[in-house]
Order: C-alpha cells, then structure tokens, then sequence
C-alpha cells in the first residue's frame, strides 16, 4: 500500500490514518528509520526493543561492561 505524503515546514511527516491504524501507531509510539541505498524504511519498534530501551535509559551516567549488557538482557541487572 503506498500512500503519498509531504514534509512539512518543520521537516515532519504525518502518516496516514489508514496505516496508523493498520500498524497501531499512536502518539509516542516509538518507530525506527533506516536508510537504504536509494529509500527510507520507517517501522514501528517492537514492544521487547522498547522495554530494552527504557531499561538502557536507567544507566545513562554509567560505563557497562560486556557484561552488565548481558546481565540486563537476562533481565538481572541490580
């Protein structure tokens, strides 16, 4: 399905009701860009990306190890 859309003044883009609906985007929902060679992909990050983001976000002032990393992927982490 492809729909057609414009950047705004702000360098925005509104998606169209029809996908919104059809992938559940809300406001807030978090989506992922990648640049291909010749195109942009837009996804909607899925929920596990997300709770491993939030978790991330819990040590932004510290340095982690290999192992922290691996701690929090096993959802151990103190």
């Amino acid at each position: 399905m492809n729909m057609l859309t414009k950047i705004s003044k702000g360098y925005q883009i509104t998606i169209p009701a029809k996908l919104r609906h059809k992938f559940g985007l809300d406001i807030g929902t978090a989506i992922d860009i990648e640049a291909k060679k010749d195109s942009i992909v837009i996804r909607p990050v899925k929920e596990e990306l997300k709770d491993l983001f939030k978790e991330a976000n819990k040590f932004k002032a510290h340095s982690l190890t290999a192992e922290d990393l691996e701690k929090m992927e096993d959802g151990i982490y103190e």
